[in-house]
């Protein structure tokens, strides 16, 4: 096959991503079975859930955003994670992006989260004996503290606690759960602090996440169009690639900021996903 009939057919099988604001305007999912489609960065998902504003151990931030729907199998682990956080008497969950309606790109150009795959919960654990929701005054406005210092690039002891760690331990040990981004000092932290480092195998440092961890699930069974990401190396992640991450992070606001990525390219399917009643 030469490489124009290469190209026409790569046409047929992959259009351009839609503008961002076209999956942002629709505030309902699609009628149809739940199916994650591409990945969390290039994707979509149809027959998506909501997860409800508020529930056992947990409650939804920023619902202005319309990013609380997921893959049923995201939203029962959501769930499912609260209700231990309550069993624990560990806190309430604060819950922010999930993914939009359908998936696909933000409006604010957040490069993942698209496929229905993806949560964000904040470190921050409000005393799980409070005895109200947050106002949704509250929802839409309250910052997400940082558990960074970031002058010093250690731990803020007076967020940092271990409520904090068993958040990150119930989330590493589920099995659903595919790998989970921090900032790399607190990854450092608990590579220096557990004694049993085997469940830090899918914790992974990335960029920012001082405030947040980032959840990835595994694709669902039976998903022939979810795209998976590139395996984790094998080990807890407490050696050389960790000492680059640190390092990268303590020069980088002396280097100039990266450009930004190239807009996504969905699978064709989710043309159909946006544009279905």
């Amino acid at each position: 096959m030469g490489v124009i009939a290469l190209l026409a057919l790569f046409a047929t099988l992959w259009v351009p991503a839609a503008a961002a604001n076209s999956w942002s305007h629709v505030t309902t999912p699609n009628h149809a079975p739940p199916e994650v489609i591409g990945s969390p960065a290039a994707g979509c998902v149809s027959g998506a859930v909501i997860l409800p504003p508020t529930g056992v151990g947990y409650q939804v931030m920023r619902l202005s955003r319309h990013r609380n729907y997921g893959h049923p199998s995201l939203i029962h682990f959501v769930r499912t994670l609260g209700e231990a956080l309550v069993t624990n008497h560990t806190g309430v969950m604060l819950v922010g992006d999930l993914s939009q309606p359908r998936g696909g790109p933000t409006a604010s150009l957040h490069r993942s989260h698209q496929n229905g795959l993806d949560v964000d919960l904040w470190y921050w654990l409000p005393d799980v004996a409070r005895e109200r929701h947050l106002d949704d005054d509250e929802v839409e406005t309250l910052a997400a503290p940082s558990m960074v210092n970031r002058a010093s690039q250690s731990l803020d002891l007076t967020h940092w606690t271990s409520a904090q760690v068993e958040l990150v331990r119930l989330v590493a040990t589920s099995p659903e759960v595919d790998r989970i981004f921090v900032n790399p000092v607190i990854k450092k932290t608990l590579c220096e602090q557990e004694s049993d480092r085997g469940w830090l195998h899918t914790v992974r440092p990335w960029w920012g996440h001082d405030d947040h961890l980032h959840v990835r699930l595994h694709c669902p069974p039976g998903n022939e169009a979810c795209v998976s990401q590139k395996p984790i190396p094998t080990g807890d992640g407490c050696d050389s690639e960790l000492d680059w991450w640190l390092q990268a992070i303590a020069t980088a606001p002396k280097a100039a900021p990266p450009p930004p990525p190239p807009a996504p390219v969905l699978p064709a399917a989710c043309e159909s996903v946006l544009h279905a009643h």
